[in-house]
Parts: structure tokens; sequence; C-alpha cells
């Protein structure tokens, strides 16, 4: 949720706990499996809130420094 304001396009800078809540969740998807759960859980979020922009989602992890094994997207190929 702190990441909304942002990915909405509503607030011009990115929230820390946003990027905290990236690095937590990127270091506890560690098997190929977790990461593929990961993706679809976020999808599925992605889908409850239509006001994400594109642009802003996939520019998360770069603001945040994090290494995103698959794009942020509206757009994500969980299953590749």
């Amino acid at each position: 949720m702190p990441c909304l304001p942002y990915a909405e396009g509503d607030k011009p800078t990115i929230d820390p706990k946003c990027c905290t809540g990236l690095q937590n969740l990127v270091a506890t998807a560690t098997s190929k499996n977790d990461k593929v759960t990961t993706c679809h859980c976020l999808e599925d979020a992605f889908q409850k809130f239509p006001a994400i922009q594109d642009q802003y989602m996939k520019a998360i992890p770069n603001l945040c420094n994090v290494t995103v094994p698959f794009p942020l997207s509206k757009e994500m190929k969980c299953d590749k």
C-alpha cells in the first residue's frame, strides 16, 4: 500500500516504506516457485487498483535500487 500513491501518479515521490516493502518481498521470494507466486500476487493486486499507471509502476524498482526478478507491469507474464 505505501507504493500505491506513487504508482497511481498521485504523489511525485516514492514513500521509503514502499522501497522497504519491495526489498523485503524480493528477499523472501528466493525459489522459482516463490517468484512465480509473488508475481501472481502482484498481478492480482494490479487488477484491484485500476488507477495504477505502468510508467510509474515500472520505475519503482529503479527508484528503490531493487532488482526484481520480473517486470512490474499490468501486462506481467508470470508463467514465463
